[in-house]
């Protein structure tokens, strides 16, 4: 199996394949490196034929990466290569039957509550709390321990923060930064930071 990246976010995606895919044999990819291998055991990756060669023995990948853009990109080339996006699910999380979250990574002790619908590449980090009837837009990141209340709409392509809270009801557009600790009180337009508490916007980003 592919693990797409070879930083911070790489050590903790593969502590979660040890534990649930203990047969899997694991390469990483890291664009920007030059091989040699992972935590000096796991060999890492760089080319487009080194990764048809992968796809070969197991097509199965996983973005070993948190930035939504990043994720985005490294998904949509993967999957042209003939890669099998592979989605994880940490130990310890409490899922919710109605919930539709089969396309997005859930780290470790998360809880995802009913009638939620979280899109395609979504990361919903360690500790992270996702309540009813929330929907979440594509390849948008949700940071540890992040609290997102019933009835929430986030779009796709936002960072929401570590320990920051949507509360119900809220409704936040694509591209937008939530920092960490933010209490988020009203709706939020695109492609804004937000920061604070209650948030407020401090940064428009350009079109």
């Amino acid at each position: 199996m592919l693990i797409a990246g070879a930083g911070g976010h790489a050590l903790e995606v593969l502590d979660i394949l040890i534990t649930t895919k203990p047969e899997a044999r694991l390469f990483f990819l890291d664009e920007s490196g030059g091989g040699g291998l992972f935590q000096d055991k796991y060999p890492v990756i760089q080319t487009e034929t080194e990764i048809l060669r992968a796809f070969e023995k197991d097509p199965c990948f996983v973005l070993g990466t948190g930035k939504p853009a990043t994720r985005k990109k490294l998904h949509g080339n993967l999957i042209c290569l003939g890669g099998k996006p592979f989605y994880l699910r940490g130990q310890g999380c409490v899922i919710s039957p109605s919930s539709d979250c089969s396309e997005a990574d859930i780290f470790n002790l998360c809880f995802i509550g009913p009638n939620t619908r979280i899109g395609t590449g979504c990361l919903i980090n360690s500790g992270a709390q996702i309540h009813h009837e929330v929907v979440l837009g594509e390849f948008t990141e949700i940071s540890p321990a992040s609290v997102i209340l019933g009835r929430v709409e986030i779009g796709s392509f936002c960072f929401i923060g570590a320990n920051s809270t949507i509360l119900p009801g809220v409704k936040i557009g694509n591209n937008v930064t939530v920092g960490a600790g933010t209490v988020v009180t009203r709706d939020v337009p695109d492609s804004v930071t937000v920061v604070g508490v209650p948030g407020r916007v401090i940064k428009v980003l350009k079109s």
